[in-house]
C-alpha cells in the first residue's frame, strides 16, 4: 500500500477524474466514524506505458465503516472518462448491490464532482442491508440487532459489519457501531483536557 499525502494522490490522477477524486478525499466523510477521511491508495494506470502522465485511473479507496475499514477498488477508463466506475469489492466477494438502486451509477455524469461520492455513499447503504442480511445465519446476532433497533436512542444509526465464520464452530461475530446519547455539556471543563 503505498502511503501518499492526499495531495500528491490526487496529483497522480488522470485530469479528466481528478475533480472527482478531490471530492471524494477533501469532503468524503461518511457513515458514523465521520472523523476518518475517505482515503485512496495503490494508484495504478489502465493505459499503455506510451501515454503522458498523470493518468492514474484506478485506486484502492480505503472507508471507514464500523470499526473496520473497507478497502474497495474503483476501476476507471481514463481514455474514456464518461464511464461510470467499476467497483471490487476486496474482502466481501459474496456483496453484489443492486445497480437499479444505485441512482448515481444509472445516471453517472462524469462532470458532477459529487457524483462519485454519491456513489459509494449509496454502496455503502446497499453494503449495510448485505451486513444486515448476514446476521440472519445467528439467531443470537440477530436478537441483538433487533434489540437495538428497537431502542429509540439507537434506532437504525448504527453500522453492522459481520465478520469471517469461524471454520471450527461455525459461528462469527459482529461489530455494531452506534453513536451514543451522550450529553457532554455538563462535564466540567477540567475533566474534558
Amino acid at each position: 500500500m503505498n502511503s501518499l499525502s492526499p495531495e500528491l494522490a490526487l496529483s497522480r490522477i488522470s485530469p479528466e477524474l481528478r475533480p472527482l477524486l478531490c471530492t471524494v478525499v477533501r469532503n468524503g466523510r461518511v457513515g458514523l466514524d465521520s472523523t476518518n477521511c475517505l482515503r485512496i491508495t495503490d494508484l495504478k494506470s489502465g493505459c499503455t506505458s506510451l501515454t503522458p502522465g498523470p493518468c492514474c485511473d484506478r485506486f484502492k479507496l480505503h472507508i471507514p465503516y464500523a470499526g473496520e475499514t473497507l478497502k474497495w477498488d474503483i476501476i476507471f477508463n481514463a481514455r474514456d472518462p464518461e464511464l461510470p466506475p467499476d467497483f471490487i469489492f476486496g474482502e466481501d466477494p459474496e456483496f453484489l448491490p443492486e445497480p437499479s438502486e444505485l441512482p448515481h451509477l444509472v445516471a453517472w455524469d462524469s462532470s458532477d464532482c459529487e457524483c462519485l461520492l454519491q456513489l459509494v455513499k449509496e454502496l455503502l447503504q446497499q453494503y449495510h442491508q448485505y451486513q444486515c442480511q448476514r446476521l440472519r445465519d445467528s439467531s443470537r446476532l440477530l436478537f441483538e440487532y433487533d434489540s437495538l433497533l428497537d431502542d429509540p436512542n439507537y434506532g437504525r444509526s448504527m453500522e453492522i459489519y459481520a465478520g469471517r465464520k469461524n471454520s471450527w464452530t461455525g459461528e462469527f461475530s459482529a461489530r455494531f457501531l452506534l453513536k451514543l446519547p451522550v450529553d457532554f455539556s455538563n462535564i466540567p471543563i477540567y475533566l474534558l483536557k
